[in-house]
C-alpha cells in the first residue's frame, strides 16, 4: 500500500540528494505512518540547503527505508500557483496516479491541487487540518498575504467541507471556522516523551529555590522567519519592563533567518537579553525547556501548537495568545489579546513563586491528555480506514 503525503512546507536538498526538515524528518514519519502503510512519498516544495540561511543543525534527514521526497518543482513560491498552474497540476496528479491514498494537510496550496487530483483519479485520501489560513495568510511576512486571506479562507473551507474523512488538531477552534460534512476527529500532532511525574517534581523544586529577584528565563519555539508567530511582541514588553527595572531573559529557538528580530532587539535596547538558539535536535529542545522558567507562545494564527504541549509536558508554566487552539490548553488567567503587549507585561509582572508553582502542576496534568498512547489510539482507526 502505497500513500503521498502533501503539504506546503519546505524540505532542504543537499549535494547527495538527501532531503532535510525539522518535523518532516524520517523517524517522525516511520513512527507516525509506516504502520499503517507500506512506503511513502513525501510531496512538498524544496531549497537547496546550501543557500538556506540561519542554523540549520537542528535539521534532521526526511528520505529513507520506504520513505521517499518528490517535490513539487514548479511551485517554489505563491505566485507559481497562478503562473504555473498547469504545471503544478500536471506534476501533482502523476504523483497521484502512482499510490493508492494520500494525505493532505491543509491550510496549503499543493494540498488543494492534491484535493482536485484525488477526486478526479478516484483516489481516497483524509485531511489534517492543522492552522487557520485567514489568521496566517493575514500576519504573513509579505505584503501579498491581506490578499491571499480571504481567497485561501474560502477556498480551504469548500476542500475541508467537501473532505470524506478531516483530522483536526484543535478540539473546538478549527472545527468551528472550517467545520466537515465527513468524518472527522481531533487529534493534535504532538509527539511527547514518556510521562514522569520527577519531571513536575523537578520543576517545582526549581521554581522553589528561584532566588526570590533572579532573572526569569522566558523562551519561544518557532521559526524566527515567520512574523505570525509573534517573538517581536514579547522583545518589546520585556524591553518596556527593562525601564521600569524588571528584567527577563528571552530564548527563541527555532530555524530560519533571524535579522528581523534582531533589529527589532537592537532597536528597543534588549540586545543582551534576547538569545537566538538557532534551530534544535528534539531532544535538545527539551533539554532548554528544562532550564527556562516560563514558556511564551505569542502567536498571531496557530492551530494547536505543538511546542506549546511539549512546553506544558516539561510542566512549563506557560503564557500564550488568544491564537486558534491555544485557549484551550492554557488557564485564561495566562491568555494574552493578540499583539496587545500591555496585556502580556501584566501577566509577566504579576508572576511569583506560587503562581508558578500552581501552573506547572496544571500543564502537567493537562498535558496528560495528549500522551502518547491516547493519541494513538484515536489515529488508528482513523489511518486505517482511509
Amino acid at each position: 500500500m502505497k500513500v503521498a503525503f502533501f503539504f506546503d512546507t519546505f524540505l532542504l536538498k543537499d549535494k547527495k540528494n538527501d532531503y532535510w526538515g525539522m518535523t518532516l524528518t524520517y523517524d517522525f514519519l516511520k513512527e507516525r505512518y509506516l504502520k499503517y502503510f507500506d512506503e511513502m512519498i513525501i510531496v512538498v516544495r524544496q531549497k537547496d540547503k546550501i543557500k538556506e540561511k540561519g542554523n540549520t543543525s537542528g535539521y534532521k534527514k526526511t528520505n529513507g527505508d520506504r520513505i521517499y521526497v518528490e517535490p513539487v518543482r514548479n511551485y517554489r513560491e505563491i505566485p507559481d500557483a497562478i503562473m504555473k498552474r498547469k504545471e503544478i497540476e500536471r506534476e501533482i496528479n502523476d504523483k497521484v496516479k502512482k499510490i493508492d491514498k494520500a494525505i493532505i494537510r491543509m491550510p496549503s496550496v499543493i494540498g488543494m491541487f492534491a484535493c482536485e487530483s484525488c477526486i478526479k483519479n478516484n483516489k481516497p485520501y483524509i485531511i489534517e487540518m492543522v492552522a487557520c489560513p485567514w489568521d496566517g495568510y493575514l500576519n504573513h511576512i509579505r505584503k501579498g498575504g491581506k490578499i491571499l486571506a480571504p481567497i485561501m479562507t474560502l477556498l480551504t473551507k469548500k476542500y475541508i467541507k467537501n473532505a470524506p474523512r478531516v483530522l483536526y488538531v484543535t478540539n473546538e477552534f478549527l472545527q468551528k471556522r472550517y467545520p466537515s460534512n465527513g468524518i472527522s476527529i481531533a487529534c493534535s500532532d504532538v509527539v511527547l516523551e514518556e510521562n514522569d511525574i520527577n519531571v513536575l517534581n523537578r520543576r517545582l523544586d526549581k521554581i522553589e529555590n528561584k532566588e526570590k529577584n533572579g532573572i526569569l528565563k522566558l523562551a519561544t519555539v518557532a521559526s524566527v522567519e515567520l512574523k505570525y508567530k509573534g517573538q517581536e511582541y514579547v522583545i518589546k514588553a520585556i524591553a518596556n519592563l527593562k525601564k521600569k527595572n524588571v528584567r527577563f531573559e528571552y530564548y527563541l529557538i527555532g530555524n530560519g533567518n533571524n535579522s528581523r528580530l534582531k533589529e527589532i532587539a537592537k532597536k528597543y535596547n534588549v540586545e543582551q537579553e534576547v538569545h537566538f538558539m538557532g534551530s534544535l535536535r528534539h531532544e535538545q529542545v527539551f533539554e532548554m525547556l528544562d532550564k527556562i522558567d516560563v514558556y511564551i507562545q505569542p502567536s498571531l494564527q496557530e492551530g494547536l501548537p505543538r511546542a506549546l504541549i511539549e512546553a506544558m509536558s516539561r510542566a512549563c508554566p506557560a503564557i500564550g495568545s488568544n491564537a486558534g487552539g491555544i485557549p484551550e490548553l492554557l488557564d485564561k488567567e495566562y491568555i494574552f489579546k493578540r499583539k496587545n503587549i500591555s496585556q502580556l507585561e501584566k501577566i509577566l509582572v504579576q508572576l511569583n513563586v506560587e503562581k508558578l508553582k500552581e501552573q506547572a502542576k496544571r500543564n502537567y496534568e493537562k498535558s496528560l491528555n495528549y500522551s502518547k498512547d491516547i493519541l494513538e489510539n484515536k489515529r488508528e482507526e482513523f489511518y486505517y480506514n482511509i
